[in-house]
């Protein structure tokens, strides 16, 4: 899939493979909302590309981020948390993904930061099948 490049954003990563320190960096370079943008884990590929790995998903969910604001995504468990930068009026927020083992552990696995710009949710009620074991 060919799609344009996300400038919003500058993205670090750090202490790869460090449990309760491996976390992903963003710096707002304008205002966004953070609802359109999410994180993959993908394998790295050549060039700048990488294929992502299915289900390593996460939603920053919505909120307005200034310029020069930061977000710290640690991969391990804890609680989200506001910190005032002093002599700034930016701010830096520290969420968790919530995994139970470091997500970068091999300089092969990289972050996908993606933005969505449109979705589409079927408008019917689908019926409730059981949930069969195969």
């Amino acid at each position: 899939m060919i799609v344009g490049d996300i400038f919003e954003f500058m993205v670090s990563v750090y202490d790869q493979g460090i449990p309760n320190r491996e976390r992903i960096v963003l710096y707002a370079n304008e205002t966004v909302n953070t609802g359109q943008y999410g994180l993959m884990v993908g394998i790295r590929a050549t060039g700048n590309t990488a294929f992502p790995i299915p289900d390593n998903l996460f939603w920053f969910g919505d909120a307005i981020i200034n310029k020069g604001d930061w977000i710290f995504i640690y991969t391990g468990p804890g609680e989200a948390k506001l910190t005032e930068i002093p002599n700034s009026t930016n701010k830096m927020y520290s969420v968790h993904w919530g995994r139970s083992k470091t997500v970068l552990n091999h300089q092969d696995l990289v972050p996908i930061l993606f933005r969505v710009d449109a979705v589409q949710i079927p408008n019917v009620q689908p019926k409730a099948l059981p949930n069969k074991q195969s």
